[in-house]
């Protein structure tokens, strides 16, 4: 097929150019050099207090002698074991210390009293904001003899409030599932895919609907080394700011009754390696090809793949106990397929004959629109054809290659290559000025260049993404030891992304090829394609051009002072954040239900959408806003073994504003367009936007001028919690929490003010009126009664008096030390969503068998009015048990079951972090949409194990210093199992108005019989649609909100390792892993539009992790 000029495929650099040009051996050296000189000179001439979030831990004990009398005054050593850097401290009058202020590790505690023997307690393991109780029993002896003890590491928690998982740098390692530093095409970190596999952890289908515990895309905070990775822009994560796999040292997921120095409900902390006294790093390569994949179930073949995910990573000294470094460099090269499995017409569809359609059990009979008759043998004269259609169907849609000639759902198939590039370059530097003053540094680097498939169709046809994606983080670190009870630790950090993409098939030709007119013309050289919606065939789509840019400066202190029973926490965050972004032409938007004809399809050949948008452009986006927070938190030790946990945080989000105030909200009590005031309204106002829309000031309407949203500056989150030990042992502890959480809010709801009367939004519903249609494909406007037209002008907006949405959650755990090195944890966890955000149609006139006029809303001047408020809810209960086992004897595991029930009237649908929920169906009435959400399954479980074969040199069986030992030893193991039952699913319908609100789609009536059908569910009846059906005239639907639970998800992942022990420290490791290694078939979530012909069917297989068919890795690592 010849390629038309609106096309511009940009050429698909190759493998050897891209490693010759960017990942030589001497440019990654120089790359590492140049930021190693970077962060080692900075952090040398920066020595005073600087500002950022503490992820530092605490150690913590008590003294005895040996038959458990108090021992007071003992000096207490606490030294790390990679940098021999130590802290001491004296043990108060009851026997207690505290170190606190401490970098996640492996460090040695050392208590020396006089008439005791030294007690040395070797490998005590601390993670990021952990606090460990390390208990000493001191023993008479000569004050020259040393006892060493092997602490290994806690398998229960006994001094937190909290629920938290951590994920080590072991743990990535001996990962079976494939995890890689890049996971998807936009340079992403794969530690999102490792919520999974976290108890509690869920996904609920596309790639980041990601949640712990019943959290919210908008309620996660992510950091590295304490400094923000969340976007300015939507608030999700920026996944390029994480760093490679071999850089870090630890993951921390806390997701329920985190303390008051954090802020959000879950909280994922990433903790970056340190250089020690020790030269050490890696060279490794994990490579995969088609050979190690299996086929997709809807797939007619594997695609072709090649991997290759490449770096090296090194840390040392550069002054012993001093000064230290780590570097690290990882590449990415993939050539990635990707199937698809879309409906498109059939041959004889697209010359407009639907015969077929009168065959089977439900006969679809094609009406024309203007005389109400039915069309002769259902088919279109090829006189009626719509131009416009015909071009459009021959570009983008290809012929059917699968199934019989007739059949028209998910009839072809096929699999496309994607090109993927990313480089991350991450360095960190320590220095230790004193025993009593620390610092680092740290900058990072990412890189990402895509080309990959965006639409369900043929990339010849509909094209490919074409991105660059450049992301920077930087940190600056000071821990200074004020006096032995207090401790300063401060950072400043730095987060600044620019993300450019779209497609590559220019607009205007095309819009000027398929007939259409009436939009603004756009530059020849601005990408993207009209927006055409069909409910039964696949939506070509292209992304829409943009280039946004987010920065995020971060600026914390906190001070830890130990006094007494106490140990006090306070510190305060200023971060001020900006994001910036251009509005492109868009071309554009169509809506083909079959409103007119019957069938969707028959209405797109005649050229009769039943809407139509279009969004004229407008200036750029320049949002600013800023974030003030201060907590005071208490760890109160009232007795040996009851902590109380008191604290209290303060959060101001403040309302974001345009830097050139080029904004405008609405006032429902006037029906007038806002403005901050006339001049810049009349210096910005789209020439096209109707004249009889009023417009006032917002001095006026008694809105804030910059930012239309007032602020609520006293806003106080109380967080309590206890951890009380009923027995003399710590072999068991009961604790629990109550805390209130802020949701953030991001520049994402500011967007809404970027409309109005600048970027003017149309919209409007066709009809036939004299004969004639009032929209078509080739006239998408209306412009019957001059310009735009009166009552066709959206507006999005957000109450004025909108505030931060707030959770409350609460639990109580049981934790039992089993023996063993195993420990089990039982949990009740509770948490309330409260005032939650979604979007209402403020111009929705009620519910009624009166058809719809315009005339009859409540703003007439206008085609429809959302305004974003408050009052969502969300109800969350689960049980949740854990039985997990440190790594003792070369064995580790963990397993975790849940049961939850989510209840909501404002289903988090975006699930990817943006400031969202649902739009109310009903604006009167939001409780009516109460039903399960989605993305909390009702019964996950997962478990992970790693096993050092006890075989072969050093080990119990076949010990001995030959080389058969050698061949025969090195052997582990690991795997990972998850099991999650389905997503809670809503059926709906599309096409018909029957509530004569003007909404063409909503949820299904409910009207009885079983939601399973008759018989075995299948993938091509995986529910009983006839339980549903399209609501009665004058009413909305009811009773389907989260019925029906989609497939099940099963998976069991696999890894095998071989390690060959070289010269001294060097070794070599072999690894070969596969995902879902049985190949389980995985099915996606069935149809649910109860109008579609595909209702219940499934045709795709599921998109959540580990899910997908069997996928192979081999991976070598090269370490000294």
């Amino acid at each position: 097929m010849q390629v038309p000029k609106w096309r511009n495929y940009p050429m698909k650099p190759k493998f050897a150019e891209q490693n010759a040009s960017s990942v030589s051996h001497l440019g990654l050296c120089r790359r590492l050099w140049q930021s190693s000189c970077f962060v080692t000179l900075a952090i040398l001439l920066l020595c005073s207090p600087l500002l950022g979030q503490g992820t530092e831990g605490t150690i913590t004990g008590t003294v005895t002698t040996a038959d458990g009398a108090i021992l007071p005054n003992a000096r207490v050593t606490v030294t790390n074991d990679g940098t021999n850097v130590s802290r001491s401290v004296i043990a108060n009058s009851k026997g207690d210390y505290v170190v606190a202020g401490l970098n996640p590790g492996n460090y040695t505690v050392k208590v020396e009293s006089p008439g005791f023997a030294e007690i040395r307690n070797a490998g005590v393991v601390l993670a990021s904001q952990q606090t460990l109780r390390v208990d000493v029993a001191m023993k008479v002896g000569s004050t020259s003899s040393t006892i060493t003890v092997t602490a290994g590491e806690s398998v229960i928690e006994t001094e937190m409030p909290s629920i938290s998982s951590t994920v080590s740098a072991q743990t990535l390692t001996n990962s079976s599932s494939n995890l890689l530093s890049t996971s998807d095409a936009t340079g992403d970190s794969g530690l999102l895919f490792y919520t999974s596999l976290l108890p509690g952890g869920s996904q609920a289908g596309g790639s980041f609907d990601w949640s712990i515990y019943g959290s919210r895309g908008s309620e996660a905070y992510y950091n590295v080394d304490g400094i923000s990775s969340n976007s300015a822009l939507y608030g999700n994560m920026v996944g390029p700011s994480l760093p490679p796999f071999g850089m870090i040292q630890e993951v921390e997921y806390t997701a329920v009754n985190n303390k008051a120095e954090l802020g959000q409900l879950l909280n994922i902390s990433v903790i970056t390696k340190s250089g020690t006294n020790e030269i050490h790093g890696d060279l490794f390569d994990n490579y995969a090809s088609n050979v190690l994949q299996a086929k997709n179930y809807f797939a007619n073949r594997v695609g072709r793949l090649v991997q290759n995910d490449f770096g090296a990573d090194i840390g040392g000294p550069i002054i012993k106990n001093k000064l230290f470094l780590f570097a690290s460099g990882e590449f990415l090269r993939e050539a990635q397929p990707i199937s698809i499995n879309p409906s498109v017409p059939t041959l004889a569809m697209r010359g407009g004959d639907f015969s077929s359609l009168l065959l089977g059990a439900n006969p679809i009979v094609i009406n024309n629109p203007y005389t109400g008759t039915p069309f002769q043998n259902n088919t279109i004269p090829t006189s009626m054809l719509n131009a416009g259609a015909l071009t459009w169907q021959n570009l983008f849609y290809p012929l059917p290659n699968y199934g019989v000639a007739t059949n028209y759902i998910s009839n072809f198939r096929g699999t496309y290559p994607q090109h993927i590039y990313t480089n991350r370059y991450y360095v960190r530097s320590d220095y230790s000025l004193s025993q009593h003053n620390t610092l680092f540094a740290r900058v990072g680097y990412v890189r990402s260049s895509p080309e990959v498939l965006d639409s369900g169709l043929p990339p010849s046809l509909t094209g490919y993404r074409v991105q660059k994606r450049h992301t920077w983080q930087g940190v600056l670190s000071d821990t200074w030891i004020l006096t032995p009870h207090m401790i300063n630790v401060a950072k400043f950090g730095l987060t600044h992304t620019a993300n450019d993409f779209g497609g590559d098939i220019q607009g205007q030709p095309l819009v000027d090829a398929l007939g259409i007119t009436g939009l603004q013309v756009a530059p020849d050289d601005k990408t993207g394609i009209p927006s055409v919606y069909l409910n039964n065939f696949a939506s070509p789509f292209q992304l829409p051009e943009s280039q946004p840019t987010e920065q995020t400066v971060q600026f914390v202190d906190q001070v830890t002072y130990e006094r007494g029973s106490h140990t006090f926490k306070a510190g305060a965050e200023f971060r001020p954040l900006q994001a910036e972004q251009y509005f492109n032409p868009t071309f554009g938007s169509y809506s083909f239900t079959g409103s007119f004809s019957n069938f969707d399809y028959a209405d797109f050949l005649l050229g009769l959408p039943q809407t139509t948008g279009y969004t004229y452009p407008r200036t750029p986006q320049y949002s600013r806003l800023w974030y003030l927070n201060a907590f005071v938190q208490d760890d109160w030790k009232i007795k040996r073994n009851l902590t109380l946990f008191l604290g209290v945080r303060y959060e101001y989000n403040s309302p974001a504003v345009d830097k050139y105030n080029v904004i405008a909200s609405f006032d429902p009590n006037t029906g007038a367009i806002v403005v901050p005031n006339l001049a810049i309204a009349q210096q910005n106002i789209n020439p096209v936007f109707p004249a009889q829309i009023p417009i006032e000031t917002a001095q006026t309407a008694g809105f804030p001028d910059r930012s239309m949203r007032n602020s609520f500056k006293l806003a106080a989150y109380p967080r309590v919690g206890f951890a009380y030990r009923p027995f003399k042992d710590e072999n068991t502890v009961i604790r629990g929490g109550y805390g209130i959480f802020n949701d953030e809010i991001s520049a994402s709801l500011f967007s809404y003010l970027y409309g109005g009367p600048y970027g003017v939004s149309v919209g409007y519903t066709n009809g036939i009126v004299d004969g004639g249609p009032l929209v078509d494909f080739q006239h998408p406007i209306n412009s019957a009664a001059g310009g735009i037209g009166v009552g066709a002008v959206s507006i999005q907006t957000f109450d004025h008096n909108y505030r931060n949405p707030y959770v409350q959650q609460f639990n109580l755990t049981l934790e039992q030390n089993l023996g063993f090195s195993t420990g089990l944890r039982l949990s009740y966890i509770g948490t309330r969503g409260v005032k939650l955000g979604y979007a209402t149609n403020i111009n929705q006139v009620p519910a009624s068998t009166t058809p719809f006029s315009q005339s009859a809303t409540p703003y007439s001047l206008f085609y429809s009015t959302y305004l974003f408020r408050n009052g969502g809810y969300e109800n969350y209960n689960a049980f949740s048990a854990e039985v997990n086992r440190g790594f003792r004897h070369g064995l580790s595991y963990e397993a975790g079951f849940t049961w939850a029930k989510n209840l909501t009237d404002d289903d988090d649908t975006l699930g990817n972090g943006i400031d969202g929920g649902v739009t109310a169906e009903n604006s009167y009435d939001l409780s009516r949409q109460k039903g399960n959400a989605k993305y909390t399954p009702r019964l996950s479980f997962v478990s992970n194990l790693i096993w050092e074969l006890p075989i072969g040199r050093g080990e119990r069986l076949l010990n001995g210093d030959n080389y058969a030992s050698r061949l025969i030893g090195g052997w582990r193991v690991s795997a990972a199992y998850l099991s999650q039952s389905g997503d809670f699913l809503s059926p709906s319908f599309s096409g018909p108005d029957p509530s004569n609100t003007n909404q063409f789609s909503g949820a299904a009536q409910r009207v009885g019989g079983s939601l399973t059908p008759q018989g075995k569910r299948s993938i091509t009846n995986w529910f009983n649609a006839a339980a549903f059906a399209v609501p009665q005239n004058g009413t909305f639907g009811s009773g389907s909100f989260g019925t029906v639970e989609g497939p099940n998800l099963n998976a069991l992942n696999a890894a095998l390792f071989k390690t060959f022990r070289g010269f001294r420290e060097t070794s070599f490791e072999l690894k070969g892993s596969f995902t879902n290694v049985l190949n389980h078939t995985n099915y996606g979530d069935p149809n649910v539009t109860i109008t579609d012909s595909s209702v219940g069917q499934i045709t795709s297989t599921t998109s959540k992790s580990f899910g997908g068919p069997r996928s192979g890795l081999v991976s070598g690592r090269f370490v000294f």
